[in-house]
């Protein structure tokens, strides 16, 4: 059954417009030692965190920075791995946004931003990481303005 909540958040993104998305910021380091290699992903730990900043801008615009970042580390002796942090903003178009509530606009934008957001962390990570990154869709229930 679909709940309410679902069916309005769904109205309210094929109504909503994306004007521009960009990465605003990107920081990636890769710490492992190269001769480094007899490890597995059992060795390891990962600490992540997204979180999203939301800004209006008049009647009709709106912004959502998606802010992820991923922290690797061995287990064994807590030495870093790597480090990826990236801020992802996007600036949207929603005509009668008074009808919504900011909590509503803020996951709105984080659902359709976040697919790019994963492609970006999951290549960065597959191309120069220690290990892959697979990035699995937060609550976006959860994610207040």
């Amino acid at each position: 059954m679909v709940s309410n909540m679902s069916i309005k958040l769904q109205k309210l993104s094929s109504d909503t417009t994306i004007i521009k998305n960009y990465i605003k910021d990107l920081s990636f380091e890769n710490l492992c030692d190269v001769n480094n290699q007899g490890f597995t992903e059992n060795d390891l730990k990962i600490s992540d965190n997204i979180s999203a900043i939301f800004q209006t801008y008049n009647d009709n615009n709106f912004s959502v920075l998606l802010k992820y970042s991923c922290d690797c580390f061995f287990i064994k002796d807590k030495k870093r791995v790597f480090i990826l942090e990236i801020d992802y903003f996007g600036l949207f178009k929603k005509n009668n946004m008074s009808n919504y509530s900011n909590d509503d606009l803020v996951k709105v934008g984080c659902i359709l931003i976040f697919p790019t957001l994963k492609s970006i962390v999951e290549y960065i990570s597959n191309h120069g990481a220690s290990i892959k990154i697979t990035l699995t869709e937060p609550d976006f229930n959860s994610i207040k303005a």
